[in-house]
């Protein structure tokens, strides 16, 4: 929280990047929304009795009541804020000094920004839709962990299709309501029935192709798995070869299925499991070349690559 000469120097250097100033009177909702944006962003300082023409500063007199307790009723969480006065030229001025929030700071349910202009903005959250095979649960860790320490993105994961056994299309609109798809593409991932499925059903969103951010994963990011869960996790979708075993591959697994239903000879209610993969291998056969050429035709970075700026490329183009 800021001192009373840092609030001094932030007066006489105009500071606007930190600090707002309000006269004649601060409104409940107000606070509520510069208390969220300031503790959403690096923490900052509301003062009060200071009228702000966008040029200069002019020094007023505050005799209204600070509603910070009423504000703080409509904040999601608690925050870490206090009220303390200054005296400036004479002038005894009232502010707020508030730091900044692990969490992620609501009002009525809305989090805000402040933007370079000193305005208060509804944040944007970005929905980012995590695909990734369970053999590759390492990466996904990782680059989960990385996009949740940025307030405007939010990250699904581990969404199982079996779980909407009963409604793959609610499945697939919940995959779809996310703003990008973050897929990490390796060998397993490839031949995985439910990642190819997801990636599959995301391709009828007519925006797939720029919702779409990928990482292609190769020998040397072995390194971030446990000793473990090490396997030849490399894609080579570049490989013109690799990208036709794939497509060999579902062909093959469907003709398989194709087999087993017709030898059981079972009833409909015996084999209700069996359809819906039946149903998900028929989808993913005519998709499975037109997704590698996407990928193909994209430059993929591998995850050694994209990690060592913290993700800092996905993470711009998700936010920006």
């Amino acid at each position: 929280m800021k001192k009373n000469e840092e609030i001094i120097q932030s007066i006489r250097e105009k500071d606007r990047k930190s600090t707002v100033y309000i006269h004649p009177i601060l409104s409940t909702e107000v606070a509520a929304k510069y208390i969220s944006a300031f503790s959403n962003g690096n923490g900052g300082n509301i003062v009060l009795g200071v009228y702000d023409d966008g040029i200069n500063l002019h020094i007023k007199k505050s005799k209204f009541p600070i509603p910070l307790e009423e504000a703080k009723k409509i904040l999601n969480t608690n925050v870490s804020c206090k009220i303390a006065e200054v005296d400036f030229n004479g002038e005894v001025l009232p502010y707020i000094s508030i730091d900044k929030s692990k969490e992620l700071v609501k009002v009525n349910g809305i989090p805000y920004i402040i933007n370079k202009n000193g305005e208060i903005l509804e944040m944007k959250i970005s929905k980012v839709f995590l695909s990734y095979s369970h053999a590759d649960k390492d990466l996904a860790d990782l680059v989960e962990k990385s996009l949740n320490n940025e307030s405007e993105i939010s990250v699904s994961r581990d969404i199982n299709v079996n779980d909407y056994r009963d409604d793959l299309d609610e499945f697939m609109r919940t995959i779809r309501q996310h703003d990008f798809i973050i897929s990490i593409v390796t060998k397993k991932y490839l031949t995985s029935l439910n990642c190819m499925y997801e990636i599959t059903e995301s391709m009828k969103d007519s925006n797939f192709s720029e919702k779409l951010l990928f990482i292609v994963v190769d020998e040397e990011d072995a390194q971030y798995y446990k000793e473990d869960n090490i396997y030849d996790m490399k894609a080579e979708i570049y490989n013109a070869d690799k990208r036709l075993d794939y497509v060999i591959y579902w062909n093959d697994e469907n003709k398989k299925m194709d087999k087993k239903l017709k030898k059981a000879n079972l009833p409909y209610e015996y084999t209700t499991e069996y359809t819906l993969d039946k149903r998900k291998l028929v989808s993913i056969i005519p998709s499975t070349s037109k997704f590698m050429d996407i990928l193909k035709d994209k430059i993929g970075s591998t995850f050694n690559e994209i990690q060592k700026d913290d993700f800092k490329t996905l993470k711009d183009i998700i936010t920006n």
